[in-house]
């Protein structure tokens, strides 16, 4: 073995060792109370990353916090680096000592509205040092909220709105029931962990999270297999998703866990648990840049709007771009359908599901 090889092999083992010892340390039995997770993530957080990802990282932040600033570049490289494995839930700890934290955050959340609000939590962040120690920040903000083709009226109305600041007051309410008293302050796994000093020490982390996280059970997946109503009007005009460039196809699946298929439009199929709006719109191309979006699940406003997760026999309306009056919303939310639970065989009074050609991938099955 010469001297090059043997350097590798060394090199190979100290990573090993390092890993090692961080999931050792990571999976130690610590004395610090247990944490309720509804603490951490609330129903309707915000969420970056696959919905298969066993690893969850949780940040309270301030988007004035130099530190938080920091951060996140490496939460980013992170976060993009194993996006197959770890989801990213970011919730509000805005500062009393930082005059614009608490617009910053009214500004991504506002952002969040309109189906931005990972783009927004970027711009904010990266630009930190442009508007934090600026008397006109709601102004920078709106110029952030132009250049991600946002609504800039209802941006702006949003920011000053008592429901953004219904979702900051409740994230600082759960900040200060687990005690947080810092910024960024990050919880893995439903465990705190001290502030990582370096990439490489946070990466470490990160690593060992996964390879002791329990992996998801394929036949629990393979179950899985629910449907949906779906209406869309963009600009007055509703979409039809029956059109061949909407549809998935065995083999050709434009998704493979959530699509539209069999040349059914109104009804689409969930085959994996946490997939998102956002996921089927993706997959079929559909992009709302530029306009503002509303949309009523089963009747009644939805704030996530592309970020939510479908259930089973939703009735979904999203009004992009355009206004009507209360009497034409209630009647678009009417012509809603809802024969999803025909394909769920909720509603066998009113008959058996067609022969569905089944389209899914690994994890998923057909019944």
């Amino acid at each position: 073995m010469n001297s090059e090889t043997k350097l590798f092999a060394g090199m190979i083992l100290a990573t090993v060792v390092i890993i090692a010892g961080a999931v050792f340390a990571f999976s130690r039995p610590t004395n610090a109370p247990k944490i309720d997770p509804k603490l951490l993530i609330a129903e309707d957080s915000y969420k970056l990353g696959s919905p298969s990802a066993t690893v969850t990282l949780v940040e309270f932040g301030d988007y004035q916090c130099p530190a938080c600033s920091a951060y996140h570049t490496v939460v980013k490289q992170l976060t993009e680096k194993y996006k197959e494995s770890l989801t990213l839930v970011f919730r509000n700890f805005p500062l009393p000592s930082h005059p614009n934290a608490l617009p910053a955050a009214r500004a991504v959340e506002a952002a969040g509205l309109q189906g931005k609000f990972w783009e927004m939590y970027d711009k904010v962040y990266e630009t930190q040092a442009d508007w934090s120690a600026e008397k006109n920040a709601p102004e920078i903000f709106a110029g952030y909220a132009k250049e991600l083709g946002l609504n800039g009226e209802k941006f702006s109305s949003d920011m000053k709105s008592d429901e953004v600041q219904k979702r900051i007051d409740r994230d600082i309410n759960d900040a200060n029931v687990l005690g947080v008293n810092a910024t960024p302050t990050f919880y893995l796994n439903n465990e705190k962990i001290q502030n990582p000093a370096s990439f490489d020490d946070f990466e470490t982390l990160i690593k060992a999270a996964i390879l002791k996280a329990p992996q998801p059970s394929v036949s629990d997946e393979g179950a899985y297999h629910i449907h949906a109503n779906i209406r869309v009007l963009v600009d007055g005009t509703p979409v039809d998703f029956s059109e061949s460039k909407y549809q998935s196809k065995e083999g050709q699946e434009l998704n493979e866990f959530v699509h539209f298929h069999d040349g059914i439009g109104t009804v689409f199929h969930v085959h994996k648990k946490g997939m998102k709006l956002s996921d089927l719109f993706g997959s079929i191309g559909m992009n709302f840049s530029g306009k503002s979006i509303a949309m009523y699940v089963n009747g009644k406003l939805q704030s996530l709007n592309e970020a939510y997760e479908p259930q089973d026999l939703d009735r979904i309306l999203v009004v992009a771009g355009g206004s009507m009056s209360d009497t034409a919303l209630q009647t678009q939310i009417a012509a809603v359908p809802d024969d999803a639970c025909i394909y769920s065989e909720k509603c066998p009074e009113r008959g058996t599901p067609p022969s569905e050609e089944c389209v899914g991938g690994l994890g998923t099955n057909c019944e």
